[in-house]
């Protein structure tokens, strides 16, 4: 609020004006409105180096995070023995198990391709005087796909059609050979590799009788073509109606001629050795090798692959951890230091949960760590042992400064000493319990005994027994090359027998079955036994009263983990309680942002009152002034008075 202007009071000149009351509000202000003033100064100052410093941790977080997952210890490179234009490529997903591998490519796949003869244009009709509709087939990888044509199909249309019937798997077009006088021709190419993929050709369809029937029209067709239909002797027409076996035919090839082909390129698998074990595929690309793992065969001829853990990745989160806390320690140095010289200090000296960072660090980073690992007896056999480790022996040092420093050449010795050693140190490694599922009891008096001929036999419908593992669903109604399975046996034990053999030969990776013979509360019998250490759940599922006969039923069995924690997984831990929602420092933060907020509420509040009381001081010092002006005004009439009488007098 605006004050009047005091002016000087005749015989009080100089005592009550605005400036006695400025001054006087002035050293108000500063004995009470100064303190709050300085420490919310303060706390900001607080706050700012303390969110560098948070910045700063959170940078060095992130380099721990990265070797406290076993992530960065799972990735994987590829050396191979061939270099320059190698006949094969490997590429290894993380995780990959460390191996090696000899491939001898000898023979790449292959896709299918023919050619017409020379055409003079692309756009001419294939049949001008073609009177209705005429067909012809083509066959591939068991499909047969009829493609139907009349008098206004061109040799364009013709290629369209040919893609649109086959959905792309067969491709054809219409190229310039550039060739005088019939430089188009009609191309036809599997659109993979592979014998599988193998175009086969019918000049015809197949009938409303299931019968294959020639088609003249399509015939001539492949005459202007220059497909001449390698039909063997034994497929005789009688008419139009051919003897083809409906069930096995896979259509005719064409009889070529080796100085003008027209069967360009011949389907083919790709053949190579594995370790000296011969492969056949389909494709030059190969998936199945192993999970994570591909190889692709570019030429014949022979290269080693060795797939070894990418130390260049943790080697980077080493140098990173590294410059990120050096960077960490100048900012802690900066807010936390002291000089006992000149009694300066830094804005965080003395804060506990600021002093305490550098130290959980140190005591985390080159404290010494218990391992499952090895020693060598004296015969220089590795025995399982824990052994004792710390980062020092893995390169890692700590200056007079207090500033780390990284050894790559001794990390790495170390590190090809035993990779997996290293990665349960620094990032321990996560392990599951053993799974174990064991079902009901089924009694000897009913697994025994003989049974009837319509219970020896026992259909597996779709749906009724199914087994979840590895994220995969098993359906016991079929054998493993797709046929239905029948659980057979004289007896019901025998056919408990028979099912374990069954989901053996399924091949589940990891996952044990067997049967066994049980005591139970003095009952005899057998049970079902369900086993793996692989880490996957398992889940039973079907009919309720089918799986009950095999003392089963519907159940799942999680795989419980057993978390490793390393070196790195203990540190990220720690900062986490710094950093963290509930972190120290997120909490210091927060109360130094409650205490300015509090501060700056009372500084208001004690402003509001010195405004009003010098508001109030002004309003008397203006009451005061005028009194005496009213008084002064007096007392002058009174003496002009007395004046002028003694002039009088005299």
């Amino acid at each position: 609020m605006a004050f009047g202007s005091l002016s000087s009071l005749g015989f009080g000149s100089g005592v009550l004006t605005q400036d006695v009351i400025d001054k006087l509000k002035a050293a108000d202000e500063a004995s009470r409105i100064k303190p709050y003033t300085t420490k919310i100064e303060e706390n900001n100052t607080k706050q700012k180096d303390l969110t560098e410093i948070k910045t700063k941790l959170l940078s060095f977080q992130t380099a721990v995070s990265a070797l406290g997952d076993a992530t960065v210890f799972a990735k994987r490179k590829v050396n191979a023995s061939v270099t320059t234009n190698p006949p094969a490529s490997l590429t290894a997903d993380s995780g990959v198990s460390l191996q090696s591998m000899k491939i001898n490519v000898t023979q790449l796949a292959q896709k299918d391709v023919y050619q017409s003869k020379g055409l003079s244009n692309d756009s001419g009709y294939v049949d001008a005087n073609l009177d209705g509709q005429a067909s012809f087939t083509l066959f591939q990888n068991g499909k047969q796909y009829t493609i139907t044509y009349d008098k206004t199909t061109t040799y364009k249309d013709l290629a369209d059609k040919i893609n649109q019937a086959t959905d792309g798997n067969i491709q054809a077009k219409i190229v310039n050979t550039g060739e005088k006088d019939a430089p188009y021709r009609l191309t036809l190419s599997s659109k993979e590799t592979g014998e599988d993929n193998a175009i086969g050709f019918f000049d015809g369809f197949k009938n409303e009788d299931g019968l294959y029937q020639v088609d003249s029209n399509a015939s001539k067709l492949f005459s202007n073509l220059g497909w001449e239909l390698h039909k063997p002797l034994s497929d005789s027409s009688s008419g139009d109606i051919t003897t083809i076996d409906p069930n096995n035919f896979t259509g005719y090839g064409i009889v070529d001629d080796p100085d003008n082909p027209l069967h360009i390129q011949k389907a083919q698998n790709a053949e190579f050795t594995l370790d000296g074990v011969k492969m056949i595929r389909q494709s030059n690309t190969v998936t199945d090798l192993g999970v994570g793992i591909t190889l692709t065969l570019n030429s014949t001829g022979e290269i080693n692959f060795d797939i070894q853990q990418d130390n260049e990745s943790v080697i980077k989160a080493m140098n990173d951890l590294v410059d990120s806390y050096n960077d960490l320690i100048v900012n802690l140095q900066a807010a936390t230091d002291y000089n006992s010289e000149t009694g300066t200090k830094g804005t965080l000296q003395g804060v506990t949960e600021v002093n305490s960072i550098r130290s959980t660090i140190i005591s985390t980073l080159f404290g010494t760590q218990s391992v499952d690992g090895f020693v060598e007896d004296a015969n220089g056999n590795k025995i399982p042992s824990k052994v004792m480790v710390s980062l020092q022996d893995y390169g890692l040092s700590l200056s007079d400064s207090g500033t780390l420093s990284f050894s790559q050449s001794t990390f790495e010795e170390k590190m090809n000493e035993d990779p997996s050693f290293i990665e349960s140190f620094f990032a321990g490694i996560t392990q599951y319990k053993d799974i174990n599922y064991t079902g009901d009891l089924v009694e000897t008096s009913d697994t025994t005994k003989t049974l009837s001929e319509s219970e020896k036999e026992i259909k597996f419908e779709k749906g009724k027994f199914t087994i979840v593992f590895n994220n995969q669903t098993y359906d016991l109604s079929k054998t493993r090359d797709g046929k239905d399975f029948v659980l057979t046996g004289d007896t019901k034990e025998e056919q408990m027998q028979n099912l374990v053999q069954h989901i053996n030969s399924l091949n589940i990776d990891g996952l044990n079955v067997k049967l066994e013979e049980v005591n139970k509360d003095g009952k005899q019998g057998v049970v079902i036994k369900f086993s793996s250490d692989n880490g996957s759940d398992l889940t039973i599922k079907g009919d309720d009263e089918f799986l009950k006969q095999f003392g089963l039923k519907n159940t799942t069995v999680i795989s419980e983990p057993v978390e490793g924690l390393g070196v790195f997984a203990q540190l990220k831990s720690k900062l986490q309680g710094m950093t963290g929602t509930n972190g120290s420092l997120t909490k210091l933060d927060e109360s130094l942002t409650n205490e300015t907020k509090s501060l700056t509420k009372s500084k208001e509040s004690t402003q509001s009152l010195i405004d009003s009381k010098y508001e109030t001081m002004q309003n008397q010092f203006l009451q005061y002034e005028s009194i005496l002006n009213k008084l002064n005004t007096q007392l002058n009439t009174i003496t002009n008075m007395i004046n002028a009488m003694n002039n009088q007098n005299s």
